[in-house]
């Protein structure tokens, strides 16, 4: 079984989808294994020996591991260096984005954008990747390294998609990879919350009202007067 089929059949998060299709060489199988349980410091001593295999295949397949291994383990650097390793061998637009993820969770948040401006120019080619979703995980993982206000032209570019789009129905939006609608307003909002005002923050999503569709509009309104109740209605008032 394949390395991406075994780490996606337990449902982990999305950074493990970094692995390629391929079958698991079977000097891996340990390792993959160790990932699988969650010992991360295991998957990491049982992949670096072969880290420098014969076979390219086999090397970056150990990177991969070792990336994955060192991220769940928030050592940022090394998670870096490994990815790194990693897109030398398979320059990729999914590699990118991680190299872009890995170096503002380091803190360093302009290589980081720099990364994702490579993901930009790779996936223009490829199309591999939801760059909605893309830009939805570099946004989370700008907040969650305390840049917050570095993810808002991010989150700009999001909310600007949704209005271009107007349907905000889930099937719709989940079969061209954008975030459902419901979830971009509960993820956009605390980190938002951090930048802007009350005010500010009102007219932010409220551009968004003469664009969506009815289920949108409604969804909108609904969480904004739950969320800022008295901005909202000052806003209402004549």
């Amino acid at each position: 079984m394949g390395i991406l089929k075994r780490l996606l059949g337990r449902g982990q998060p999305a950074d493990l989808r970094a692995a390629r299709p391929a079958e698991t060489p079977p000097q891996l199988e340990p390792a993959v294994a160790a990932l699988q349980r969650e010992d991360w410091p295991q998957a990491l001593r049982l992949a670096q020996p072969h880290l420098e295999a014969r076979s390219p295949a086999v090397r970056a397949d150990a990177y991969r591991l070792c990336a994955l291994a060192s991220s769940r383990q928030a050592q940022w650097d090394t998670a870096f260096s490994c990815w790194m390793k990693l897109f030398e061998l398979e320059p990729t637009a999914h590699n990118a984005l991680q190299l872009a993820s890995s170096s503002v969770m380091a803190g360093a948040v302009e290589r980081g954008k720099a990364w994702m401006m490579k993901f930009d120019e790779l996936n223009r080619q490829s199309r591999e990747f939801s760059c909605a979703m893309a830009y939805a995980n570099f946004a989370s993982a700008l907040a969650q390294a305390g840049h917050a206000a570095d993810a808002v032209p991010y989150l700009t570019w999001l909310r600007e998609l949704y209005r271009e789009l107007k349907i905000t129905d889930d099937m719709f939006l989940h079969q061209r990879g954008v975030p459902f609608f419901g979830a971009f307003l509960e993820n956009s909002w605390p980190l938002l919350r951090r930048c802007l005002d009350d005010g500010a923050l009102l007219a932010w999503y409220r551009v968004m009202l003469d664009d969506l569709d009815p289920d949108g509009r409604a969804a909108l309104s609904g969480w904004l007067a739950d969320a800022l109740p008295a901005a909202a209605a000052n806003e209402e008032q004549p």
